[in-house]
């Protein structure tokens, strides 16, 4: 009897699960509408389908050889985010095929495989996701533990400088393909609000279009393009400057030589980074200065659960207030984000340097208020529309008067009408885009119109919650399903915005001829399509990232380890709440803390207090299981 349930366990449990896994991962290859569950399982498995074969038997081998020990790591947590994960995949799946939940909701046949299809992907990341956990982490530290037999002093002695070397320099073709530099929607527009030609307000960070205005100012004593040029090289170099003290940094954290330089690489070969540094736009500006701001962060906490003085502290908190400000005034929802972290890093820092946690707060959040409120009144900056912070709202609006257009009171219709253009919002409506409906809003309405229309909106909520839950996932999903490209708008911005935004007497223009110029661009796309590259370059596998980095310090019982998190996590739900989906722009600033986030999650341990300070002498001399390297 007990051999019996052992093979069940051992043999039959795992086969059952490798084909339920295999069936999954099919169907998100070949999913048809039309089509059974089983005629696309068939499909991919019958020989022709030769990509879905080898899958097959890859899952088959990889759960037969490691059942066993995944029984042995599997905990509540690989539990969880495994569901989690599963979840995103049946969500990702549906919108980005058939833009509603049909394929988890179109009937009880489609249900039944929607669950077949969570199964199989829940027993899939079950099964990676511990197996991941529970490794050796010796093993993988002596495989990153390489180091060249010779290291050129001058590189050594001067990592920053050669850091930035080699990404300026990797990023030149981006820049001398684009000359003078792209100038898209945002930045044209930061343009038009410094010379006049509309209102400046605060819906771009008014501080930088000051200062892009003022060095536009002085290259136009040349050119326009020259001063498209100016504006342009400044935001390059600073980027190159902020990448590279990353790599420092980390360097500094004694990490290994492989890590090392797969963190210079990915700042220097990556397209989401080079494409951004040559366009006059904020995005990419800010990505660079909250990297810079997210590696200090964790360099205070590092020195914290490593017992070090982090020397001056003044001098290092004075930094850290310098670079979290500029942070703030290069986007306006960097505030959201700098200031809870903040606050957490009261955990990360001892009793007597909690004093200066507590006014890195308090200054960063007076001198911000200060320069947005009463500065920027004073020098006629008007404020920015509420209608940026209501996307979701208004495209679940949106998408209602879309399917239930007769469903609606004359109260509701009025209290709509009073904020957004009743008649055209439905036709407006794109799902993966939220501009077009904002852009029906009315900048006359008045608070207690907006109260009206919470109101209205919430009725109808509870008239047909669905549709509110579709328009969401709909406009949501690309930043945590990883397998889809943002479709609403171009990843890149290689271009010079033109008519009816341009006006005035601008004249930017490219220098290099377009069929020239597009060798870049087309280079940049090809990393949206090459399977695995392509991941590299979607929002959503850095949600996955932060997500599996997360539950490892919560496996391995380091859960305060994910206090010092939260700026990037933030960063994701700023994702959500945004006005277009999948967008890599916006999740750029999580995509360049990775490499710290990683470090981070492997080399974070619970610092203890000891008897006695021999053995806490003792104690600092052993490495944690969870340490990346050592000194």
């Amino acid at each position: 009897m007990k051999k019996d349930v052992l093979k069940i366990k051992t043999i039959w449990l795992p086969v059952i699960a490798g084909i339920l896994s295999s069936m999954a991962l099919c169907v998100n290859v070949a999913f048809e509408a039309d089509k059974s569950f089983k005629d696309m399982f068939v499909q991919e498995v019958n020989g022709i389908g030769i990509t879905g074969l080898v899958v097959f038997i890859a899952v088959m081998f990889l759960y037969l050889k490691s059942w066993k020990l995944f029984l042995e790591r599997s905990k509540f947590i690989t539990h969880l985010l495994a569901f989690i994960l599963s979840v995103f995949m049946m969500i990702g799946l549906s919108y980005s095929k058939l833009g509603n939940w049909d394929f988890i909701f179109g009937n009880a046949r489609q249900f039944v495989i929607a669950c077949v299809f969570f199964i199989g992907f829940f027993i899939l990341f079950d099964v990676c996701i511990s197996l991941l956990y529970g490794a050796d982490i010796t093993k993988i530290k002596e495989k990153l533990s390489y180091k060249p037999k010779h290291m050129p002093a001058l590189i050594s002695n001067h990592y920053f400088l050669f850091a930035f070397g080699v990404i300026a320099v990797c990023w030149l073709p981006y820049l001398i393909f684009n000359l003078p530099g792209s100038v898209p929607y945002d930045g044209y527009r930061q343009l038009n609000m410094f010379f006049g030609i509309e209102d400046i307000s605060n819906h771009h960070p008014w501080v930088l279009t000051e200062f892009y205005g003022l060095l536009m100012t002085i290259g136009r004593k040349i050119s326009d393009n020259f001063g498209v040029f100016l504006v342009v090289i400044v935001s390059y170099i600073a980027q190159a400057v902020c990448y590279a003290k990353v790599c420092e940094k980390i360097r500094s954290w004694s990490a290994p030589f492989l890590f090392n330089a797969l963190t210079l690489a990915f700042f220097a070969i990556l397209p989401a980074f080079g494409s951004y540094a040559q366009a006059l736009m904020k995005d990419g500006l800010f990505s660079a200065l909250f990297a810079l701001f997210f590696v200090y962060y964790i360099d205070l906490c590092i020195a914290y659960i490593r017992k070090k003085d982090i020397g001056d502290a003044r001098k290092k908190f004075i930094a850290l207030f310098v670079i979290e400000l500029l942070v703030c005034l290069t986007r306006n929802n960097g505030i959201y984000m700098v200031i809870p972290a903040d606050i957490l890093l009261l955990f990360f820092t001892v009793k007597k340097k909690k004093i200066f946690a507590v006014l890195l707060t308090v200054c960063v959040a007076v001198s911000f208020t200060v320069i947005e409120k009463p500065v920027a009144s004073a020098l006629g900056v008007k404020d920015g529309s509420p209608k940026e912070m209501l996307s979701i709202p208004f495209q679940q609006t949106a998408r209602y008067l879309k399917e239930y257009p007769n469903d609606v009171t004359e109260e509701e219709k009025d209290a709509i009408n009073e904020v957004l253009s009743y008649d055209t919002i439905a036709e407006k409506y794109i799902p993966e885009r939220s501009d077009p409906v904002k852009d029906t809003y009315r900048s006359s309405c008045s608070r207690s119109d907006l109260v009206n229309y919470v109101k209205a909106w919430f009725s109808m909520f509870l008239r047909h919650p669905g549709v509110y839950f579709e328009a969401t996932f709909h406009n949501t999903f690309g930043y945590y399903y990883p397998f889809y490209n943002c479709k609403a708008l171009g990843a890149f911005q290689y271009y010079i915005q033109g008519e009816p935004l341009a006006k005035g007497n601008l004249d930017i223009h490219f220098v290099v001829p377009d069929n020239t110029r597009k060798i870049v661009s087309r280079y940049s796309e090809l990393w949206t399509k090459v399977p695995g590259a392509a991941q590299i370059m979607n929002p959503g596998t850095y949600t996955w990232m932060m997500l599996i980095c997360i539950g490892y310090l919560c496996y391995k019982k380091k859960i305060k380890g994910n206090l010092a998190l939260l700026a990037p996590f933030l960063n994701i739900l700023v994702c959500i709440v945004s006005p277009v989906n999948g967008y890599l722009r916006y999740a750029l600033p999580l995509m360049a803390c990775a490499p710290m986030i990683i470090y981070w999650c492997l080399c974070y341990k619970n610092r203890t207090k000891h008897k006695s300070k021999k053995l806490a002498e003792d104690n600092d001399k052993n490495t944690d299981d969870t340490r990346l390297i050592g000194q």
